[in-house]
């Protein structure tokens, strides 16, 4: 793990006077990188957690002919796209099933780890709102985490939906992470506890759309983008899960959601 040296006051604040707000995000995950691919990978050295979050992924990728009635016979490798990859476990993990994943991100720190994994997974830089590819060049696009995030979740939905292959499959973990009685930054403690508080604070949690977590939010917004089929699904197994395992700093354990839609 890479040694964290806390900028002065002064330097921070020159810093953050340059960058606009995907570049205070993606400075502060950039630098983070390691610090949260050690806790993230530390937890899944567990068998429980492996089989656990693998358990969610085939259930999301899984051929629904509810959904599009060619859908089952969709090849069993599927081109996967997970935006917003961060240090690659989800790529990994749904690699591990037997398709085909591209990893995306803007954060090189995040992309220098996930690399570093050799997991047969693609790792290219780019944006989740604009992700480089050509209409329809996937079955399914994936991302943890990510949706609380989007600058221009209308554009990124939007983004998305013309990726995909009629009846691809988008399917999102995310969860309300901020709680009104909440401190932003809660749990995180010295340089990075500061440095989250420069990314997110100054009103910038209330610019991210999808920040607040509320379903019928996302619901909508998934709706709005063209996205058919979309439902919510909670993750009680992995609420269970982080009650056993814990979590990582400025979290505490709550419930999640799977949010899976198709274009129809």
């Amino acid at each position: 793990m890479s040694v964290q040296h806390p900028m002065t006051v002064q330097d921070r604040m020159a810093f953050q006077d340059r960058l606009t707000l995907q570049d205070r995000m993606t400075a502060y995950w950039s630098r983070w990188a390691d610090e949260y691919d050690d806790q993230q990978t530390a937890r899944l050295r567990s068998a429980d957690a492996r089989r656990t979050w693998r358990d969610v992924w085939e259930r999301a990728l899984a051929p629904d002919p509810g959904d599009d009635p060619t859908a089952a016979h969709r090849p069993d490798a599927l081109d996967v796209l997970d935006v917003g990859t961060g240090s690659g476990n989800a790529a990994i993990q749904v690699a591990g099933l037997g398709h085909r994943v591209t990893g995306i991100d803007l954060a090189p720190g995040m992309l220098e780890r996930a690399r570093a994994k050799a997991s047969g997974v693609r790792f290219l830089p780019g944006d989740a709102i604009a992700p480089p590819f050509p209409e329809g060049a996937f079955d399914a696009i994936i991302c943890r985490y990510v949706l609380w995030t989007l600058r221009d979740a209308q554009r990124a939905l939007a983004a998305w939906h013309r990726l995909l292959r009629p009846g691809g499959i988008l399917a999102a973990v995310d969860s309300a992470w901020f709680p009104e009685d909440g401190e932003l930054g809660d749990g995180l403690e010295g340089a990075r506890g500061e440095d989250f508080r420069d990314a997110y604070g100054a009103g910038v949690i209330s610019e991210l759309p999808l920040a607040a977590g509320r379903e019928t939010e996302v619901r909508a917004a998934l709706e709005a983008g063209g996205f058919a089929h979309v439902t919510a699904t909670p993750l009680y197994e992995v609420l269970e899960l982080d009650r056993r395992q814990g979590v990582a700093p400025g979290h505490r354990p709550q419930l999640q959601m799977l949010y899976r839609a198709v274009r129809a």
